[in-house]
């Protein structure tokens, strides 16, 4: 019971320092976002919701990159453009995470389930609840040392069956947190893939908005005037997708690696039971 304790309590610290890693590089990243944004302010463009004026456009052979359109764009547009880079860097900084989460994962029950099947768990000792497999053998075993404990425990075939039954419950109780804890932040990433190609839109939108606003103003429709305008609200677009894609494609990585642990946790458990099964067969 103390291991377990301990073990649950270093798992939740476990989860804060991954939280606040993930939370510090957000920070670091906002506050990067502020520098440019900063350093974009010393250049004192025209006003943002309009076209810019004919003397103020890029002249012939002038470089007229993300950054001037970044420059350029109205502050709805700048605040989405923001926003999205946020999302894809926490997109990245999720994939990290989880990365290590994973192997760590992997490497313990691969060491308990050789150990288990060596029948030399025992030699884990403290690392016993290090892994998935070995909390959940944790929670069977102290249901059987319940049973072995109780009088006539291995006379009554019923009495057996509902403590393998009560085993293998424990252990998908076991196994479900398990799973919860590696499935944390896949909704973010499935947030992210599913919105981020449309707030993009919406700058794109809200761009060109401003872009035929102005050129009714104006009362020109120049190509030289309409670009800019329309490139700097297509650049909204293009980071939703840039958002987007590595989200999809992260979370379904991931999706495809929790269904593979599922299937394991699953295969072990039913391992375990006709393992116990065995044994109390074999003490008849």
């Amino acid at each position: 019971m103390f291991t377990t304790l301990l073990s649950e309590s270093t798992q939740r610290w476990l989860n804060r320092a991954r939280l606040a890693a993930i939370a510090a590089l957000l920070f670091v990243a906002a506050l990067s976002a502020g520098y440019v944004i900063a350093d974009t302010a010393t250049v004192a463009p025209a006003e943002s919701a309009q076209i810019q004026p004919l003397d103020e456009l890029p002249t012939v052979g002038e470089r007229f990159g993300v950054r001037e359109m970044f420059e350029q764009a109205d502050w709805v547009v700048k605040s989405v453009m923001i926003f999205l880079v946020l999302c894809s860097l926490l997109t990245w900084a999720v994939l990290l995470e989880k990365l290590l989460v994973f192997i760590r994962a992997r490497r313990a029950n691969q060491r308990f389930l050789a150990h288990f099947r060596a029948g030399t768990t025992e030699v884990l000792g403290e690392r016993l609840g290090q892994s998935a497999m070995g909390r959940m053998w944790q929670a069977g075993m102290g249901e059987y040392q319940q049973f072995c404990g109780q009088p006539g425990a291995s006379a009554d075939a019923g009495r057996v069956n509902r403590m393998l039954q009560r085993m293998s419950l424990n252990a998908s109780i076991v196994q479900e947190r398990d799973l919860a804890r590696l499935g944390s932040m896949m909704g973010v990433l499935a947030t992210i893939g599913a919105t981020a190609p449309f707030i993009g839109l919406f700058g794109t939108v809200w761009g060109i908005l401003n872009s035929f606003a102005s050129i009714a103003t104006m009362r020109s429709a120049s190509l030289a005037i309409v670009a800019p305008g329309i490139a700097e609200a297509l650049l909204a677009t293009a980071l939703g997708l840039f958002a987007a894609i590595p989200a999809v494609m992260i979370f379904n990585k991931f999706a495809r690696d929790i269904n593979g642990f599922v299937g394991a946790l699953d295969n072990f458990s039913a391992e375990m039971i006709a393992s116990v099964s065995r044994k109390i067969d074999e003490g008849h």
